[in-house]
């Protein structure tokens, strides 16, 4: 299935428009409630390579994320804490000259405990109201999973995704921002699905992000995302961070 997707990759990579690769060192905590429910959440470091390309096809987005790097955090109660590796790619191929899309993506978070891989395969458009720009869609989900300590393991289609992508760029105090607002969710998944990770039926994650170019290739992000039966993590909760950032 991977191997699938990196092909599809690599075939729409030409002729790029537009492309912009950024690398950001940052830090993210989880309030204290959000700890209690959840026992791998804890307050640690990452890094994340991130790419935009827009061509004449379409869009690709993709990033690779490190967290916990060289494992220098504990996780909760002195247990050791682990590198946790994330990856994301999202392929909108445009429809003719419409505003729409055949959406292809696929998340991946893993670490020596769990491991979890959605795919999502749909349809999704995009429309512009002044500066604020929206991206959305809905499709199917084809997901991988597994927990060690269990060995509880699933893979199969888990029931549909929906996205909702929003983007404002701003001027204040003779800075420029870009205020984003991403929502991820899934629904009816399947009950073996639910049961390897325990989850609910339906999970989602909310993020909102402010950046801020504090030159052309520097940049600082705060973000804030709720969430709910999502990325390995069975019950909700509030994560919270700040970065630093440089594109090239």
């Amino acid at each position: 299935m991977n191997t699938k997707l990196i092909a599809a990759l690599s075939v729409l990579l030409v002729a790029p428009a537009m492309s912009a690769t950024s690398l950001d060192l940052g830090y993210k905590a989880y309030t204290s409630d959000t700890r209690d429910d959840n026992a791998g959440a804890y307050n640690q470091p990452f890094l994340k390579l991130s790419h935009f390309n827009k061509a004449d096809w379409g869009t690709l987005f993709a990033y690779v994320k490190l967290e916990n790097p060289g494992e220098v955090k504990d996780a909760q109660h002195g247990a050791d804490g682990k590198l946790t590796v994330k990856s994301l790619a999202i392929v909108d191929k445009q429809i003719g000259s419409s505003n729409h899309n055949l959406w292809m993506q696929n998340f991946l978070v893993s670490n020596r405990t769990v491991m979890e891989d959605n795919l999502y395969l749909g349809l999704t458009t995009n429309q512009k109201f002044g500066d604020l720009f929206i991206n959305a869609g809905a499709g199917i989900n084809y997901s991988a999973a597994s927990f060690s300590p269990t060995n509880a393991s699933f893979d199969g289609l888990s029931g549909a995704a929906a996205v909702i992508n929003a983007r404002y760029p701003f001027a204040l105090a003779g800075l420029k921002h870009s205020l984003t607002v991403n929502y991820e969710g899934q629904f009816g998944r399947d009950g073996e699905h639910k049961q390897t990770l325990g989850y609910d039926s339906y999970g989602h994650q909310l993020i909102t992000t402010l950046k801020t170019n504090l030159t052309k290739s520097v940049y600082t992000k705060l973000h804030l995302t709720q969430f709910d039966s999502w990325g390995a993590t069975p019950n909700d909760g509030i994560e919270y961070g700040i970065a630093i950032g440089m594109s090239f």
